[in-house]
């Protein structure tokens, strides 16, 4: 899972798995023996049918079609382990589509304000990682995210060796990589001289990823975790990497394929080109000058113009070793408001947007129920299409059980009996999403189906509420309780954190801290610009606060939910859940293999959470996705971000 945020299977892959925030992105994974027989299950389950796919001009691998994997090493290149076929399967799908225009741009409204950085090590934003990291950064290895989400495929490497009982990945990377000219950096003024000219990238470049990583100095906590099996790592020549795992685990193979690049050249050097020292090389990274000028990668895109408060850009990079997409340019005009989106998509400034629930409402399901659409509506003449994909990701309110008011679970479970969540997905988000119990989709197979939703149920919050000590003694209609031992009693006044830029969210916080003042509860909402909202989320400045986080292929838990994160700097364990039979679970699940038992392993947590109610569970979301008729071959994937254009393409427009 990833925070609106994110996943760090395509996460680390495009690195931030993943908040989102919306979040955080948990890297995918896939076993190493036998190829789970649940995960076709869980692709018929969780996929969408292929025959869209076809139909949309995506082609698709045959196995003996298009791609193929080849065990012959290139010229003047030694394969260690000769006898080891290669793990990487063909790529399940290419792009570009047939005949596609290959000149085309696409203009999508980036929403949130301006980024907080560009450091895919130091930031667990899900907007960065869908918009920006998927398209600009590249890793060894990737997902066949449009049909097997089980399989991967060769990236920045072409082939890797798995053995002594994986615990050994030995990668030979493509040959003749480059990193681009940094964007954002004006290469012309003599500081920046040492800029200029070739810089290859090398299997160098990968381990000063990891070196970064595990440096205790650097601000990568939410990363950090899943390496800590990480026995060695080592650049063996420039095109040869070895990473070496201290045990088996089921993470070995996902955390080793998403490995990206960091370009080593700029990171280990001041604005004028001076080595760091390396005993502080960690402290600079974090503070790093080329932090928020540009995202760095050798993707299919590369980051070539970002102006704060007006517009960032990616062009694809022809660079790349791999199939190009078709749209050359990716533009982003940058707006913290939106419900500008929709003014935009309408007045054709913007080719792609997404419409929020109650414009969905106003401009499309009124007409469709009334059955008289506006003659001038381009959502009913042809010009635009809207699709609502379901995303993989759920809604949530957090609850800081490291703030006294909710140490308790029967207060948390009293918040959930109080969060009216049918009336809100029904009316507010106008039934755009399921509602859910737990952090897994409802129809996975590790989402136990026994574990009841928690009834809207004033009256029963109440009474728990009074068995965890709250009642009003001063009849000022507010509950009151003594917070610790000989302090004076104090009203149960909380404040509600809520990010800026959505117009559900304000609603849904209204309909909440009504129905809580009924119950004697007083709650009181301060909303936050995006960058400041995930500031505070980094430093746990919050009683309660609303999000929403990426759900993985396959999960690991550990960075959302171990004990261990939740006193992690800027971790993804930001409500303080700490429950020791969850812990025991979830490192049981690293080292577990059989699909069995690990869907057992899963719904038995599944069952502590309910239990413990760290989250009010609110709804696995949908989204309204509009695009101009002009934006073909429009297919979403099964994994985070499922609004991925490396497929689509834009039709050239007359004039």
């Amino acid at each position: 899972m990833r925070n609106d945020s994110v996943l760090r299977a395509v996460t680390l892959g495009a690195l931030g798995l993943v908040v989102v925030m919306l979040v955080v992105v948990i890297v995918q994974m896939n076993h190493l023996e036998a190829r789970f027989i649940g995960q076709e299950q869980q692709i018929r389950a969780l996929g969408e049918a292929t025959d869209k796919l076809s139909a949309g001009g995506l082609r698709v691998a045959q196995a003996a079609g298009v791609a193929t994997v080849s065990d012959a090493p290139p010229p003047g290149v030694k394969f260690l382990h000769p006898d080891v076929p290669n793990f990487f399967k063909p790529k399940g799908t290419h792009w570009p589509p047939p005949g596609a225009n290959m000149e085309g741009v696409l203009v999508r409204g980036w929403t949130y304000g301006d980024p907080k950085g560009f450091n895919p090590l130091l930031e667990n934003n899900g907007y960065s990682v869908e918009f920006v990291d998927l398209y600009v950064s590249a890793s060894l290895g990737g997902m066949n995210a449009w049909t097997n989400p089980s399989d991967w495929h060769g990236e920045l490497a072409y082939r890797v060796e798995i053995t002594d009982d994986a615990k050994e990945f030995t990668f030979y990377l493509r040959p003749g990589l480059r990193w681009p000219a940094p964007a954002n950096v004006n290469l012309d003024d003599p500081a920046h001289a040492w800029l200029k000219g070739d810089h290859p990238l090398t299997a160098d470049d990968f381990t000063f990823f990891l070196e970064m990583m595990l440096n205790p100095q650097v601000e990568a906590g939410p990363h950090r975790n899943y390496y800590q099996n990480l026995d060695s790592f080592k650049a063996l020549d420039a095109t040869t990497l070895v990473l070496r795992w201290k045990e088996k685990q089921y993470t070995n193979l996902a955390q080793s394929m998403v490995v990206e690049p960091l370009p080593k050249f700029i990171y280990t050097r001041d604005e004028h080109g001076v080595p760091f020292p390396k005993e502080t090389l960690g402290t600079n990274f974090n503070a790093h000058w080329f932090n928020n000028k540009a995202r760095m990668g050798v993707g299919p895109y590369s980051m070539t113009r970002y102006t704060p408060g007006s517009q960032m850009v990616l062009t694809r990079n022809d660079a790349f070793p791999d199939e190009k997409p078709a749209i050359k340019t990716l533009v982003y005009p940058i707006y913290t408001d939106p419900a500008q989106t929709l003014l935009k998509l309408k007045a054709h400034e913007v080719t792609i947007g997404e419409l929020s629930a109650g414009q969905y409402r106003e401009e499309i399901l009124r007409y469709r129920q009334s059955g008289h659409p506006p003659k001038d509506s381009p959502f009913f003449d042809g010009r635009i299409t809207c699709e609502t994909p379901q995303q993989s990701a759920y809604r949530y309110i957090g609850w800081n059980a490291d703030r006294p008011y909710f140490a308790d679970k029967r207060v948390r479970r009293a918040m959930t009996m109080a969060f009216d969540r049918k009336r809100i997905l029904e009316n507010v988000y106008m039934g755009l999403g399921t509602l859910v119990t737990g952090p897994f989709p409802p129809n996975a197979p590790y989402n136990d189906p026994s574990v009841e939703l928690i009834p809207y149920d004033l009256d029963g919050a109440k009474k728990l509420l009074a068995e965890a000590g709250w009642s009003d003694t001063n009849g000022d209609g507010l509950l009151d309780k003594a917070l610790r031992p000989g302090e004076p009693r104090k009203p149960f006044e909380f404040t509600f954190l809520i990010p800026q830029g959505s117009p559900e969210i304000p609603v849904l916080a209204n309909i909440l801290r009504d129905d809580l003042l009924k119950i004697g509860v007083k709650l009181d909402i301060e909303s936050a610009e995006w960058s400041l909202f995930l500031k505070r989320m980094d430093e746990k400045d919050f009683d309660a606060y609303v999000a929403a986080w990426t759900v993985g292929w396959d999960e690991d838990l550990f960075q959302i939910w171990h004990s261990s994160q939740a006193d992690v700097a800027k971790g993804s364990n930001r409500v303080g859940f700490r429950n020791k039979e969850a812990d025991r679970i979830i490192e049981t699940l690293r080292r577990t293999f059989d699909q069995g038992e690990r869907v057992k392993l899963l719904q038995a947590f599944h069952r502590i959470v309910a239990d413990e109610q760290p989250y009010s569970f609110f709804s696995a979301k949908k989204v309204v996705i509009c695009h101009w008729k002009e934006v073909e071959n429009t297919l979403f994937a099964k994994l985070f971000p499922n609004v991925n254009t490396l497929p689509w393409s834009v039709a050239r427009v007359e004039p």
